[in-house]
């Protein structure tokens, strides 16, 4: 039987609670007179009260009314609704006392509506404790009938186990009980912090226990995990890794940092392979960055691939006067701009500019710098797969270094201001075409940074998380089939960044560039590959129970097992952002880049052996069965 009728049209729903305010504010009159006067009163004792109580209702109801109460959805009352109870009831007693007032000087005999100062005042306490009151009674009737409907269906509904149980968990444990994340209900709420444990959160038990989870999560029939912790004291890898081991759902409520709009309710979403990264993501200071791009015009190349576009989605909030989209591709161009017309609307294609064409067509470069003038240019373009760049060397000289030299001599004819080239780690002791060719983009930059008035800098990243063509989505796609993972060794090792991480640096290099730097982030600890596909099996593996197994197909033309950061000799320094490090490389001459330029030139023409000249060209290319052997070895010993 249900104790709450919930079919009232909305007109009976108020004329109900305008009723109940009625009685509840002449009942808190005659409970303020009692308490005023603790002595036996005849009803001649209430007659001032009596005359007074119409126009008193009248006040009460009419300020209960503009205050909005009888507009709130009392079922998910607070704190702040009842403030709002107390702030309507103390306007109407003011108006209350000063109509009794005002009436007295018109009417014979005096003080007919004169009622003591105290009344008043336990008159207003009385009515935030009835009307407060009754709301409140009436959510926890709500409340307690939703629940018993809840748990009389037991195959709908999802136990919950709440990880933490400070401001993020308490408002997770209410908003569930509101209903607002589906047919689930806490039953269980675990935190290490002693004060709290031994308690209940809202009639949920708070437990002790964080590092019994599996346990817990028997124990209760727990369905599914929430990790309520909004500001996280260390690495949440661990605890992430405990609950994905109990076989439920597991999700988090965001970082304080990532909330968005009132910030009043904590914000839930699944946990992501960023979650088990190893390493906290890094939090950049954009305030620097947001300074220097201020009204400038930013060119990027690549700008619809996976960092070109994260730099223009990180850049446009920053206020610069255009930015510039440069890539052979239109289609990832138009799906971006498509993305952000819905969050910026018609001034977008003020500040949005669209062009097609590629870095190694020297007319169109110079047509696209001519008519837009960039003060800025990021330059993301490049061929960056390995095993494909392996197969058409010739195509990776064409991209990656002459199409480099080509955008960086046209930044240097419209006299850019600066220019920072998108580099990898795997131009460091290069084992591949792909490496091989950006470390001589790297040398590009350096010698013209040192012979023209342009400032060239570059950035050095490692593997980005979830770009285009990276190991995640492939291992993801592999899980989510069935599988099995792919993996070409079991000890093969990366450095791994997000792709927010990945723009961030970008664009704080640019802003603190002044010329010949190389940028490398502090990435922490290299990631194995084999534990990384482990973790993404924990996250993505269907819910069956089948087994998703890991193959080795061995190490592919050209791959590494370990990857550096640094050259030997280039050093490093620090920079006043703690995560942030300067490599000095070598700088070459313009004599010896235009050597080298025009023998990569005469290997393409010629049809020539592009691996043998590449190694020609950068001393540091070495075979990768070699590397991998010497680097196997010195792990050994």
């Amino acid at each position: 039987m249900k104790l709450i009728p919930n079919r009232l049209s909305k007109s009976a729903r108020m004329a109900a609670w305008l009723a109940l305010d009625a009685v509840l504010v002449n009942a808190a009159l005659l409970v303020a007179q009692v308490v005023r006067y603790s002595t036996d009163m005849s009803l001649a004792f209430f007659a001032n009260s009596f005359r007074l109580a119409p126009a008193m209702t009248v006040l009460f109801l009419l300020v209960f009314y503009l205050a909005g109460l009888y507009r709130t959805m009392w079922q998910y009352a607070s704190a702040s609704d009842i403030l709002r109870i107390a702030a309507a009831s103390f306007a109407a007693t003011a108006l209350t006392y000063g109509f009794s007032l005002t009436a007295n000087l018109f009417v014979q005999p005096d003080n007919l509506f004169r009622l003591h100062r105290m009344v008043y005042l336990l008159h207003w306490l009385a009515v935030i404790g009835a009307v407060g009151g009754s709301r409140l009674l009436y959510r926890s009737l709500v409340m307690r009938e939703r629940f018993s409907i809840l748990r009389s269906d037991k195959n709908e509904l999802r136990r919950v186990m709440v990880v933490g149980a400070g401001w993020a968990g308490a408002s997770v444990v209410h908003e569930m009980q509101r209903g607002n994340y589906g047919r689930c209900a806490p039953v269980i709420v675990v935190d290490d912090d002693r004060t709290r444990t031994g308690s209940q959160l809202s009639g949920v038990p708070v437990v002790r226990g964080s590092g019994n989870i599996l346990k817990l999560a028997s124990d209760y029939s727990v369905d599914e995990i929430i990790i309520a912790i909004a500001t996280p004291n260390g690495d949440l890898k661990p605890l992430i890794e405990k609950c994905l081991a109990t076989g439920c759902r597991v999700r988090r409520v965001n970082p304080l940092q990532d909330v968005r709009g009132d910030g009043n309710t904590a914000q839930v979403r699944d946990i992501n392979i960023n979650d088990l990264l190893g390493r906290p993501e890094e939090q950049l200071d954009m305030t620097p960055v947001a300074d220097f791009f201020r009204d400038k015009t930013v060119l990027i190349t690549g700008g619809g691939g996976s960092i070109g576009s994260e730099l223009c989605r990180k850049l446009l909030p920053l206020r610069p006067a255009r930015i510039v989209l440069y890539d052979i591709s239109e289609n990832y161009m138009y799906d971006l701009a498509s993305e952000l017309r819905l969050a910026y609307g018609p001034e977008l294609s003020e500040r949005l500019i669209l062009c097609v064409g590629s870095v190694r067509d020297e007319q169109r470069l110079d047509e696209v710098f001519g008519k837009y003038h960039p003060q800025v240019v990021l330059h993301a373009a490049a061929h960056k797969h390995v095993p494909l760049m392996e197969d058409c060397p010739e195509q990776a000289v064409k991209n990656n270094v002459f199409g480099t030299y080509l955008t960086a001599q046209t930044a240097v004819k419209h006299k850019v201001e600066r220019f920072v080239l998108i580099s990898t780690d795997k131009a460091v002791n290069p084992t591949n075409v792909m490496g091989a060719t950006k470390r001589v983009a790297e040398m590009i930059i350096e010698a013209l940074n040192a012979s023209t008035d342009t400032e060239f800098t570059a950035v050095r990243f490692g593997n980005v998380l979830g770009s285009h063509g990276s190991v995640v989505p492939l291992f993801e796609r592999q899980i989510r089939s069935g599988g099995p993972v792919t993996l070409t060794h079991p000890d093969i090792i990366r450095y791994f960044m997000t792709i927010p991480e990945a723009a961030s640096l970008v664009l704080q290099a640019a802003s603190i560039a002044r010329g010949g730097e190389l940028f490398v982030l502090d990435m922490g600890l290299p990631v194995r590959i084999r534990e990384l596909a482990e973790r993404m099996i924990q996250l993505y593996a269907p819910r069956d129970g089948r087994k998703v197994d890991i193959v080795y197909t061995g190490l592919r033309p050209g791959e590494k097992l370990y990857e550096e950061l640094l050259l030997a000799g280039e050093g490093i320094a620090k920079t006043e952002n703690e995560k942030i490090f300067i490599a000095k490389p070598e700088v070459i001459s313009m004599e010896e880049l235009d050597s080298m330029l025009t023998r990569l030139q005469r290997c393409m023409e010629n049809r020539g052996d592009m691996l043998a000249c590449l190694r020609d060209v950068v001393p540091t290319f070495r075979e990768a069965d070699q590397v991998n052997r010497d680097a196997q070895k010195k792990a050994a010993v």
